[in-house]
């Protein structure tokens, strides 16, 4: 019997951070099968990935945050259809968000390896904003805002909360109009609009509770709001589920959109800054293999 191949592993080393020789040692303790494919600066797991996935290699695995996630299958995707790779996942970054949608508990590497070495994929829909793709959510406006403006030490010091301290300052700055267009639809204008193809935004947030990887249409959440005040009301009825029914927030299912606004608008997929609007966003035409 041939032995088992082996299985590139794609992580930030986090070099400025004390914790990276232990996560180095933490990874390769895992299995002898692993080959490790450090980052050094951004962009750098998209090419890593891209180069892997021309090579076949049956099996790449993202170990991080969604942000490194959205470059791994970023590279996979430029594969195109044919792409053999399948995705496999060690949750391990600030943010984990699209692990925890499939059932992957986040820093739990044995657990996460044993569903790697198991081998069973799911095809999940792949969506391309522009000319990059995304798996979890994307949006424009504040939110893309705030990423922008959040810096890599702070996330590092701070965490999640380093997003609300960024979130704040982002509030005291005049809202964009967006514009959003989607099949079937009046053109809908509004201040933040947020697209899901999981369930959950920024943590434990259900915000798509209707969202399917797999029903090949995103959910999505347009609001308007003036001010501090109007958008932490709406923001805490929308992460609590209860939608508000004056107008301020509109919910509804596309398999296509677009986003335009007038001056410079960030937009964001998968929790990283990919962009400005205007963006389109609409099917890959071809799925994403996930080990789950």
């Amino acid at each position: 019997m041939s032995p088992a191949p082996p299985v590139p592993v794609i992580f930030n080393p986090s070099a400025r951070s004390a914790q990276a020789e232990s996560r180095i040692d933490e990874l390769k303790a895992l299995s002898d099968r692993i080959v490790l494919h450090p980052t050094s600066q951004a962009g750098d797991a998209r090419d890593i990935a891209a180069s892997l996935a021309a090579a076949g290699a049956p099996i790449i695995v993202a170990a991080g945050g969604d942000g490194t996630v959205n470059e791994v299958v970023n590279g996979i995707a430029s594969a195109g259809p044919s792409c053999p790779s399948a995705l496999g996942l060690l949750p391990s970054g600030t943010m984990n968000v699209f692990a925890m949608d499939l059932g992957l508990p986040s820093d739990q590497m044995d657990e996460c390896w044993a569903v790697i070495e198991r081998g069973t994929s799911r095809s999940i829909d792949l969506w391309r904003a522009n000319d990059s793709y995304f798996v979890q959510l994307a949006g424009a406006g504040l939110d893309a805002s705030i990423i922008a403006s959040t810096t890599w030490e702070s996330k590092k010091k701070l965490g999640p909360l380093s997003y609300l301290l960024s979130g704040l300052r982002t509030l005291q700055q005049p809202a964009p109009l967006l514009t959003i267009r989607a099949p079937g639809r009046d053109p809908i204008t509004g201040t933040v609009a947020l697209i899901g193809n999981g369930r959950s935004y920024g943590g434990p947030f259900r915000l798509f509770p209707d969202a399917s990887f797999d029903d090949g249409k995103l959910d999505v959440v347009v609001m308007k709001y003036h001010g501090i005040a109007e958008f932490l009301k709406l923001s805490l009825s929308v992460m609590s589920g209860q939608f508000a029914t004056d107008g301020s927030v509109l919910t509804f299912q596309t398999p296509e959109l677009t986003i335009s606004a007038e001056g410079h608008v960030p937009f964001e997929a998968d929790g990283e800054l990919s962009g400005s609007v205007p963006v389109h966003i609409r099917h890959a035409g071809f799925p994403l293999r996930v080990l789950v």
